[in-house]
């Protein structure tokens, strides 16, 4: 007589049936198993037709399956894995969804390649789908590839986001100051939520928010520069500062305190310039500093 498999003869000595299929299931959903995957969800059917977590798990199957298919419908595939797929992976699989997911949207990036950016659609673009993949080369590529990023907040953040993680925090940080410039309402939000993982960043903007004297978010990147002088030597190579007047005013700010700290010949004359510069960019940043030196 063949030897029955132990998972089949002897469930009750892994308490409940179904759950130990499930378990199985998980682990062969996070392994990227789909033979193991078809496998168990079939028994599952077969054994318990009616459990509620059976049609959540074929539509982690199905997509699964796409992985092997070209993409025909870019909009379709995109609602379906942001509306269904990513929630259910993230509900079920825990730490392990990433490795599920990350092929799917994988497949979703290579299909939206030489995709323009639509603002009224701003997930159907490759730096949303390549980011949701963990993919900071592709976010990369795929803003810099839009001529005009530094028009749209939600290119700009994706871009600074992926810097981030990519280790450039100098170009990162321009970024983060540019949005201030040109998109304070914007970049204060952004700062704030959870899907910022600057924290440092996040830090200052509160020790900002809490100054007694209330001051205008677009002051923050002035302030920054005013708290903490290791800013003095960051290299902004994307030359954003130009394209706003608090640019401008940040960009001379930096140069008398460059002066500054190089212990320069006429000293007061360097002072002096420098609370100019402040005040012409809002006088409660003026005030802020006299008040702390």
């Amino acid at each position: 007589m063949p030897r029955r498999n132990q998972e089949e003869s002897h469930p009750d000595l892994f308490g409940n049936n179904a759950d130990l299929i499930i378990n199985n299931l998980l682990t062969a959903f996070r392994e990227q198993n789909l033979y193991e995957t078809e496998r168990l969800i079939q028994r599952l059917s077969r054994e318990h037709s009616s459990h509620s977590r059976l049609f959540g798990f074929q539509q982690l199957l199905e997509a699964q399956k796409k992985l092997k298919t070209p993409v025909e419908d870019i909009q379709h595939d995109l609602k379906e894995l942001c509306d269904t797929i990513h929630p259910l992976a993230l509900k079920w699989l825990g730490l392990g969804a990433q490795s599920y997911l990350a092929p799917l949207w994988q497949r979703l990036a290579q299909a939206m390649k030489g995709q323009c950016f639509n603002p009224l659609n701003p997930k159907l673009h490759r730096s949303f789908v390549c980011g949701e993949a963990s993919d900071w080369v592709g976010v990369h590529e795929a803003v810099e590839n839009e001529s005009d990023w530094h028009q749209h907040p939600t290119l700009a953040l994706r871009l600074a986001k992926a810097l981030y993680f990519l280790n450039e925090l100098e170009t990162a940080t321009e970024i983060w100051f540019y949005l201030f410039w040109q998109f304070s309402a914007e970049a204060t939000a952004a700062i704030e939520s959870e899907e910022n993982p600057n924290l440092a960043l996040r830090e200052r903007w509160r020790v900002f928010e809490d100054i007694e004297e209330e001051m205008n978010p677009v002051n923050f990147p002035a302030w920054m520069l005013l708290t903490d002088w290791k800013l003095l030597h960051y290299s902004f190579n994307k030359n954003l500062q130009v394209l706003s007047a608090l640019g401008k005013n940040y960009h001379a700010i930096h140069q008398f305190l460059l002066l500054k700290q190089d212990n320069a010949k006429n000293p007061q004359d360097v002072e002096l310039e420098l609370r100019k510069a402040l005040k012409q960019t809002d006088e409660k940043l003026l005030k802020w500093y006299l008040k702390t030196k």
